[in-house]
């Protein structure tokens, strides 16, 4: 189930292009390369189709290895291709349980370009004893001459993870196959807690995860139709509005209900509050007691649990705001603006590590094949854009089953990393970094920063979040997260909706001097508030300034980490430079070209900006060949004189930084 959640996170981040490199996640292998277009047909890919199957079935791994377009298959693609013929299971050591079959006669096949194509191939899982699973497999294929092709993307993430789930069932079934579940498997509260959910299934719809809280065990309980993604998934749902399909609640260990069946999400025991239970409506929170008493009414926009001598939160009910007492009695409206108890919000001062949290108070599916818990954070940390609706964490109770040795969410942790006020004292701007980790995955991948902006003047919140922008040239190396002296952040209102945001990112792009490459330093958002909205405006370079600012001398002290004398045998070393370097300035300059498309006489400059195509330049389609001056804004203007002004003033080479 978490494949699905990793599936759309990397979806949300911007655009990443990787040049012969292999990345896998649980069941992600992903290989990029460059190649010369050529135009391809429906019935080259069907006879390409029918090989690579033929090859599936006979077991020819040798085979299958040549249609990849990688010098050296890693070990990811060798466990999956292994998986594919029959040899062994995911984790490459045991024979598989469970029989895969592709049918490429019902491909979807979708052209991208001339020479790529991209392929959705429907597979199926079996085993004698049980129904057939659906699931499939897509491919990414190029046309690399005039009579091959290469895979240069496979995507096998709801295959393993539907193939993880179908081999559990198959693995839970005694030997003598008569349906029933081993319970050397489960735990014994586990296995209580699935005949107890069987007696509930009469009357409601369905009976989704329980939980275990001082020995008792709690239900959760659906009359209608459930869809985990459809409901809780924030990319595909992103307003979490309730659904008319369905209705949650929680039923206790007497089988009688605590919560009436009526919200849209009932979460954790204790998540908010000792012994308390959030659920929501819609968008609107309320709170319930272990006994069913309403103790918060569902009708609150926000629940901010604070730290405070006399009260435990601060609760929103669009521009009026109450506090809930320590006696759990609810105040009169107060007079609270956001900037008077912001600070004072929970995991807001500290770092925060949201599984040993979720580990307390383990939600487990109500499903013998799972092998994940759930946790459902406080809903004010998905407001302000801190966590995701829902996390899975390996359960400790199912570490019996099939769970795979790379796999799965270890930790998602919260930490502040800046606060600023600005000089005219109008608003409050909170950096926050998120680190949420897979085993056997690239973790900068899920590493990100969210920005929070309280605006004093009309006492309203902006949340937003920062990823690292990445452009990734031919460098093989695996660079984790952006963390080094260069990781910088901070904020500059340039209006009263204008601001000017700098992030650390990793930045990866090659200067004129072949032996140079920038690998870290600030990346600039510039965003605008829209009635009540924070929008980021588009921006396809690396200096972002040079598109919405006319530069001074201050957009020259920013510090970038720059790679030197990195080859296939040196892994060469980094130095410190801030932006008044002349390589910098110079590529600076040429960027506001590129960006339009301009086509560059020079080889290096052609080279170096080849590398950004697919960033969609100005979403130009046809690369401009020649003059773009036309086309370019006051501010790229009065930028390319300026720059051109301090180069003419800075030292260096004119050969080895040759401009346009």
């Amino acid at each position: 189930m978490i494949v699905r959640y990793v599936y759309t996170y990397i979806m949300k981040i911007k655009p990443i292009l990787i040049t012969l490199a292999s990345i896998l996640m649980l069941a992600s292998i992903t290989l990029f390369v460059s190649c010369n277009h050529q135009k391809t047909n429906k019935e080259e890919i069907t006879t390409f189709l029918n090989n690579f199957n033929t090859w599936v079935n006979d077991g020819n791994s040798e085979k299958l290895n040549t249609l990849f377009e990688v010098k050296l298959a890693p070990k990811s693609l060798k466990k999956l291709i292994s998986l594919l013929t029959g040899k062994t299971d995911y984790s490459g050591n045991n024979k598989p349980l469970t029989s895969i079959l592709l049918d490429v006669a019902s491909c979807d096949i979708k052209p991208i370009k001339d020479d790529l194509v991209f392929v959705e191939i429907p597979t199926a899982l079996s085993h004698e004893d049980l129904e057939k699973k659906k699931s499939s497999i897509t491919l990414k294929i190029k046309k690399t001459t005039a009579t091959q092709f290469k895979i240069v993307q496979i995507d096998a993430r709801k295959l393993i993870a539907d193939y993880k789930d179908y081999t559990n069932l198959v693995k839970s079934k005694t030997p003598n196959n008569q349906g029933e579940f081993n319970p050397a498997l489960y735990e014994s509260e586990t296995l209580a807690a699935f005949k107890t959910a069987a007696k509930l299934k009469p009357k409601y719809d369905s009976v989704l995860w329980f939980t275990f809280n001082h020995s008792k065990t709690y239900y959760y309980v659906v009359k209608g139709k459930w869809d985990l993604n459809k409901d809780l998934d924030i990319y595909i749902n992103p307003n979490g509005e309730a659904k008319d399909d369905y209705n949650m609640g929680l039923v206790g260990p007497d089988l009688k209900e605590i919560i009436p069946v009526k919200y849209s999400l009932i979460h954790n025991i204790g998540g908010v509050f000792p012994n308390l239970i959030e659920v929501e409506s819609g968008n609107n929170k309320g709170l319930y007691d272990l006994n069913g008493k309403e103790v918060v009414p569902a009708k609150y926009s926000h629940i901010y649990p604070i730290d405070d001598d006399q009260n435990l939160a601060v609760l929103q009910d669009g521009d009026i705001f109450y506090y809930l007492k320590k006696d759990l009695s609810i105040s009169e409206k107060e007079n609270i603006k956001l900037s008077d108890f912001f600070s004072k919000i929970k995991k807001i001062s500290n770092t925060n590590d949201l599984k040993k949290e979720a580990l307390k108070n383990v939600i487990e599916f109500n499903s013998y094949s799972e092998f994940d818990a759930v946790y459902l954070p406080a809903s004010y940390l998905v407001d302000l854009g801190l966590a995701k609706k829902e996390l899975e964490f390996p359960s400790l109770s199912r570490d019996k089953l099939d769970r795979p040795d790379d796999v799965g969410q270890q930790d998602y942790t919260i930490a502040p990393i800046n606060k600023i006020e600005n000089h005219d004292n109008w608003f409050s701007a909170f950096f926050f970094a998120i680190k949420d980790y897979y085993i056997d995955a690239r973790y900068e991948f899920y590493d990100s920063k969210q920005l929070l902006i309280v605006d004093k003047k009309k006492n309203r919140l902006f949340t937003q979040p920062i990823s690292g922008y990445y452009v990734i040239t031919n460098l093989e190396e695996n660079f984790g997260a952006y963390e080094g002296s260069c990781n910088i952040n901070s904020i500059k209102a340039i209006s009263d909706s204008l601001f000017e945001v700098k992030a650390g990112a990793i930045l990866r792009f090659g200067l004129y001097d072949e032996r140079k490459q920038i690998i870290g330093g600030p990346y600039y958002h510039y965003y605008l508030i829209t009635g009540d909205q924070l929008v980021e405006l588009h921006n396809n370079r690396n200096f972002g300034f040079t598109k919405y600012i006319k530069m001074d001398d201050s957009y020259l002290t920013g510090c970038y980490t720059m790679l030197v004398g990195h080859t296939e045998q040196n892994k060469g070393h980094t130095e410190s430079i801030d932006a008044s370097n002349a390589e910098l300035l110079r590529f600076m300059k040429n960027e506001i070209y590129a960006d339009y498309n301009y086509q560059f006489k020079d080889n290096r400059w052609k080279s170096i900006f080849s590398m950004f195509e697919e960033k969609n330049f100005s979403n130009q389609d046809e690369p401009q060949k020649g003059k773009v001056e036309d086309q370019l804004t006051e501010i790229d203007k009065y930028n390319i004189n300026w720059i051109t002004q301090k180069l003419k003033g800075s030292k260096g080479s004119s050969k080895v930084l040759a401009s346009k």
